[in-house]
C-alpha cells in the first residue's frame, strides 16, 4: 500500500482541508499520515487518520487570548509596537531544525508528501533527501497572489538576520544535500494545488501550471447526523432567521466592548443573533446589562454547514475556511478583518457582491446596523449568494486533488 504523508499548521482553517483530503486519500485505499498541531488532532482521528507531530509551537485557544495583539495586524501605536515586538521575541514559532526532524520521522517509507506553505521549507528538504515527489497546497488564496508576503518574511526568519535563501540552504546541507540543482524541482509551482474556486479565484500570471481544484471540505463522519438540541432549533429555525457572529480562531482583546457593539447594533434592527464562542471564548458574562437575553444565544461548536443554512448572514472576521462555507451555503457576510489575508479575503467578497466589509478599529453599533441593513440583508446580496452556491456546488474539489496526487505518486 502506498503511503502518503500530509503536513500542515496553522488554525483550525488552515488545516482542516488537508484532513479532508487525508480522508479521501485513504477511501481510495493509500495509507495516509498526517503531520498537524495538537488542536486538530482530534478532528484527523475522527476522520481515521494516523497522525503524527509537528515540530513547531503548538497553536491553542488560550495562547492565542495571551498573544491577541499579535493577530491584529491594524494596531500601530508605539506602546502596541513595543509590545509586539517582545511577544514575538518570545515566541519561537518555528525551530528550523525540529521541524525537519520531525518531518523526516514522520515520512519513513512515504511515497509522496503533501504540505502547505508553512511547512514548505522542512518538506521540500525532506522530500529532497528521500527522493520522493513533494506537492504543495495553497489553501489560502493571499498566500498564491502575495508571494512575498507576511508569512515568509516572519515565520520562516524570525530570530535570524540569515535570509530565507542562505537559511534553507544551510538546513540542506546539515541533511548531507550538496547538489547545487538538487533543490529546484522541489521549489517549483509544477506540483501546486491550489484548492479554491476557479468561479471565484483565477492563478496569477507568474503560476499559470497551477492546478486549480475547488474548495476542499471537511466533513467529520458525524456531521451527517447531527441534530441541533431543542433550544438551538427554535432559535435557529424561525421565520425571520437571525444573524451569526463567528469568529473562529480569530482572538478578540476587548471582548465586553467587542460584543457590546454588535449585539445593540441587531438589536436596532430588531433581529437575534447567535455568537460562536471561538478562541475569543465569547459568553454571557460579556453582554451589557440591558440586552434582552431572549434575543441572543451563545454556542460552542456546531456544524458550519447548518449553522450557516440557517443563517441570515454572518458577520466574521474573513478566514477563507469561514467564507468557503458560508459561500456554500449561500449566507451573505459582513467582514471584519484583523489580519493582512482576511483584508485580502474581504476584498474579494466585495467583488463577489455576497457581503460588505468594515474596519475594526472603528466600529460602532449604529454603523454596523447601516451597513447590515443597507447591504448585507438586501435582496441582491442575498440572490448573488444563491447564485455563488449554486455554482460551488458543481465543484469536486476534493475529487480532483486526489487525481492529481495520484499522477504524481
Amino acid at each position: 500500500m502506498n503511503k502518503i504523508l500530509i503536513t500542515a499548521y496553522g488554525t483550525m482553517g488552515d488545516v482542516l482541508p488537508y484532513i479532508a483530503l487525508g480522508q479521501k486519500m485513504q477511501a481510495r485505499g493509500y495509507e495516509v499520515d498526517i503531520a498537524i498541531p495538537k488542536q486538530m488532532h482530534p478532528q484527523a482521528i475522527a476522520a481515521g487518520l494516523k497522525v503524527l507531530k509537528v515540530g513547531h509551537k503548538q497553536i491553542n485557544p488560550e495562547e492565542a487570548r495571551k498573544t491577541a495583539l499579535l493577530w491584529d495586524h491594524w494596531s500601530a501605536n508605539i506602546d502596541d509596537l513595543q509590545v509586539k515586538k517582545e511577544l514575538n521575541e518570545s515566541q519561537t514559532w518555528f525551530d528550523l531544525q525540529k521541524g525537519i526532524d520531525c518531518l523526516l520521522d514522520a515520512a519513513a517509507n512515504a511515497k509522496l508528501i503533501v504540505c502547505s506553505p508553512q511547512q514548505a521549507i522542512f518538506a521540500a528538504i525532506v522530500a529532497e533527501k528521500l527522493s520522493i515527489p513533494l506537492v504543495q497546497v495553497i489553501i489560502t488564496p493571499a498566500l498564491l497572489y502575495q508571494p512575498n508576503n507576511w508569512w515568509r518574511l516572519s515565520q520562516w526568519m524570525r530570530q535570524t538576520k540569515n535570509t530565507t535563501y542562505d537559511r534553507y540552504h544551510l538546513l540542506r546541507e546539515k541533511q548531507g544535500l550538496t547538489d547545487s540543482e538538487g533543490w529546484k524541482p522541489y521549489c517549483t509551482y509544477d506540483r501546486l494545488i491550489f484548492a479554491a474556486s476557479p468561479y471565484l479565484y483565477s492563478s496569477p500570471p507568474y503560476c499559470l501550471t497551477t492546478n486549480q481544484t475547488g474548495f476542499w471540505f471537511y466533513e467529520q463522519p458525524e456531521w451527517s447526523e447531527w441534530q441541533p438540541g431543542e433550544k438551538l432549533a427554535q432559535f435557529m429555525v424561525a421565520e425571520q432567521k437571525p444573524l451569526v457572529l463567528s469568529f473562529s480562531s480569530q482572538p478578540i482583546r476587548n471582548r465586553e466592548e467587542f460584543i457590546a457593539i454588535h449585539v445593540r447594533a441587531v438589536m436596532k434592527l430588531g433581529r437575534r443573533i447567535l455568537i460562536q464562542g471561538g478562541w475569543s471564548d465569547f459568553n454571557e458574562s460579556h453582554l451589557p446589562a440591558e440586552i434582552d437575553r431572549d434575543l441572543v444565544m451563545f454556542a460552542g461548536f456546531m456544524p458550519q454547514d447548518w449553522l450557516f443554512a440557517h443563517a441570515a448572514a454572518v458577520i466574521t472576521h474573513g478566514g477563507i475556511g469561514t467564507i468557503a462555507r458560508a459561500l456554500r451555503n449561500g449566507c451573505p457576510m459582513l467582514l471584519e478583518p484583523h489580519t493582512y489575508e482576511q483584508c485580502f479575503n474581504a476584498h474579494k467578497v466585495l467583488d463577489w457582491g455576497v457581503g460588505a466589509a468594515m474596519y475594526p478599529e472603528k466600529l460602532t453599533a449604529a454603523g454596523i446596523a447601516r451597513v447590515l441593513e443597507k447591504k448585507v440583508l438586501t435582496k441582491s446580496y442575498q440572490q448573488q449568494a444563491q447564485k455563488i452556491k449554486a455554482q460551488i456546488h458543481t465543484e469536486s474539489g476534493l475529487d480532483k486533488a486526489c487525481n492529481l496526487v495520484e499522477t504524481w505518486l
